[in-house]
C-alpha cells in the first residue's frame, strides 16, 4: 500500500480541487445555456420571421452565461498544473486545493444557472416583440453580469487560496482551507440564482412594456444586490479564515469548529439567495406593468427581501461564534 507522505497528500488535493473545479462548475453554465436554447426553440415555434433575432439572443446569452465554467476551466487547471514550493508541501497545502475547487466548483454553479434565467426571458421577449430585440439584449447582458458577481467573489477566494499560504498550521490549517472554500462556494450558491431569477423578471417585463425599462432595470439592480448578501458573508468568513486564524493550535477540535463555519455561513446563504431572487422577479414585473407604483414596490421588495435575509445572518452568527467564540 502507498504511504501518504506529504508530497502525495499534495497530488490528492490536486486531484479532487480539480475534479470538483470542472465538475460543479460545468454544470450549472450547461443548464443555464440549455435553457437559453429552450426559450430560443419556443419563440421560434410561435415567431418564425424572427428567428435571426432569436438565434443572435440565443447565442450571446449563452456566451455571456458560460463565462462561470470559463472561470472554473481557469482554476482548475491552475489547481492541476501550479508548482508548489518545497516548504509548503503538506496537508495544509493539499486541503487549500481541495478548498479551492470547492469555492469556485460550487460558487459557479448558482451563477451558470442564473445566468439561465435572463437568457430564457430575453429569447422568449424578443420572440414576443422582435423590434425591441436590442434593448432587450442590453439588459440581458445586464443581468447576467449582476448574476455572475458571486463566481467572481468565489474566483477571488479561489486565487487567495492558490497563492497565499494558509496561515494556520496542521489539522487547524486543513479547516481553515476546506472551511472557507465551503463558506465561499457555497455562500455563493444562492445569490447566483436569486439574481438570475430577479433578471428574468425584469426581461419578462421589459418585453411587454418596453417603456418601462429604466425604471425596471433601477429594480432589478437593487434587487440583484440585495440578493446578494449572503455571498458577501461567505467572503467575509472566507477572509477571516485565510487571514486573521494564524493563531489557531493544530487540534483536530479546531479542524472541526473550522469546518462547521463554513458550512454554516455557506449553506446558511443558499436560501435566502434564492428566496431574495424571488421577490425581486415579482417586483420587476409589477414596477414594469404599473410603474407609477414603483416606489411602494420598490419598498415591499426590501422589506420581503430582508426579512428573508434573517436566516443567513443567523448562520453569520453562528459561524463568528464557532470561529471566535468556541
Amino acid at each position: 500500500m502507498e504511504v501518504l507522505t506529504p508530497e502525495v497528500w499534495v497530488e490528492i488535493g490536486r486531484y479532487v480541487g480539480a475534479g470538483l473545479a470542472l465538475g460543479f462548475g460545468g454544470i450549472g453554465a450547461a443548464i443555464g445555456m440549455g435553457m437559453a436554447a429552450a426559450a430560443a426553440n419556443e419563440g421560434t415555434m410561435r415567431q418564425p420571421v424572427a428567428q435571426g433575432h432569436l438565434m443572435r439572443t440565443m447565442l450571446i446569452g449563452q456566451a455571456v452565461g458560460g463565462s462561470p465554467s470559463i472561470f472554473a476551466l481557469v482554476v482548475g487547471l491552475l489547481i492541476f498544473y501550479m508548482p508548489v514550493s518545497p516548504e509548503e508541501i503538506g496537508l495544509p497545502k493539499a486541503a487549500a486545493l481541495a478548498g479551492a475547487g470547492l469555492a469556485i466548483g460550487i460558487g459557479c454553479l448558482g451563477s451558470g444557472v442564473g445566468c439561465g434565467w435572463p437568457a430564457a426571458a430575453a429569447c422568449g421577449g424578443v420572440a414576443r416583440n422582435p423590434k425591441r430585440s436590442t434593448g432587450i439584449m442590453s439588459l440581458m447582458i445586464i443581468g447576467q453580469a449582476m448574476a455572475q458577481s458571486p463566481s467572481i467573489f468565489a474566483t477571488v477566494i479561489s486565487l487567495i487560496l492558490l497563492f497565499r499560504p494558509v496561515s494556520a498550521v496542521g489539522m487547524a490549517g486543513v479547516g481553515v482551507a476546506i472551511g472557507a472554500g465551503i463558506a465561499m462556494g457555497a455562500g455563493a450558491l444562492g445569490p447566483g440564482i436569486g439574481s438570475g431569477t430577479t433578471a428574468g423578471g425584469a426581461l419578462r417585463g421589459v418585453s411587454n412594456w418596453p417603456r418601462s425599462q429604466g425604471i425596471t432595470l433601477r429594480t432589478m439592480l437593487i434587487g440583484q444586490a440585495v440578493s446578494q448578501t449572503p455571498a458577501i458573508f461567505g467572503l467575509l468568513v472566507a477572509f477571516i479564515m485565510m487571514f486573521a486564524l494564524a493563531d489557531l493550535e493544530p487540534t483536530i477540535v479546531n479542524f472541526a469548529k473550522t469546518i462547521g463555519a463554513g458550512i454554516a455561513v455557506g449553506l446558511g446563504g443558499v436560501g435566502p439567495g434564492i428566496g431574495s431572487g424571488l421577490a425581486g422577479e415579482t417586483a420587476c414585473l409589477a414596477s414594469a406593468t404599473r410603474p407609477r407604483l414603483d416606489a411602494l414596490v420598490l419598498r415591499t421588495m426590501l422589506i420581503g427581501q430582508a426579512v428573508s435575509q434573517s436566516t443567513a445572518i443567523y448562520a453569520l452568527i453562528v459561524a463568528l461564534i464557532l470561529i471566535y467564540l468556541v
